[in-house]
């Protein structure tokens, strides 16, 4: 008999951006209704979500064999957002608000990484063999 690791809230992603970004949207769609949140954490949960699966096809140079997942724990203290994936090595704490990218008014993105500083913080980030991991808890 094969042990899988199931985790109902966790999804996975892939090359495909787009539909990646879906799955992780209607994994917080599912999050928020199996748990107990206030309406403004199920709305910042939804976005520092997206935003983060995002900016990893904006910024993460994805390519063939890309792989990735999104995972969502809540806690008695904190909802956790989890991304492990392989693309490009990035630590959002390591870049300056001033060299971060600014909104961009014609496709309306560039202020991912404002909202994720903003409303979580970042408890964990490494990049070990090809794998990144970005660990960040929501605040109230």
């Amino acid at each position: 008999m094969i042990r899988r690791n199931f985790n109902p809230h966790s999804c996975d992603l892939d090359e495909n951006g787009p539909e990646s970004i879906h799955r992780a949207v209607a994994l917080v769609q599912l999050f928020c209704t199996t748990n107990t949140l206030p309406p403004q954490q199920r709305a910042k949960l939804a976005i520092l979500a997206e935003e983060a699966v995002t900016n990893l096809y904006d910024h993460g140079e994805v390519g063939p064999g890309f792989s990735g997942t999104l995972t969502l724990q809540v806690s008695s203290d904190a909802v956790t957002i989890c991304l492990c994936d392989s693309g490009q090595p990035f630590d959002p704490r390591m870049e300056s608000d001033s060299e971060a990218e600014m909104p961009n008014a014609e496709r309306g993105g560039g202020a991912g990484l404002a909202l994720i500083r903003a409303w979580a913080d970042i408890t964990d980030y490494r990049s070990e063999d090809g794998v990144n991991r970005l660990e960040m808890k929501l605040r109230d």
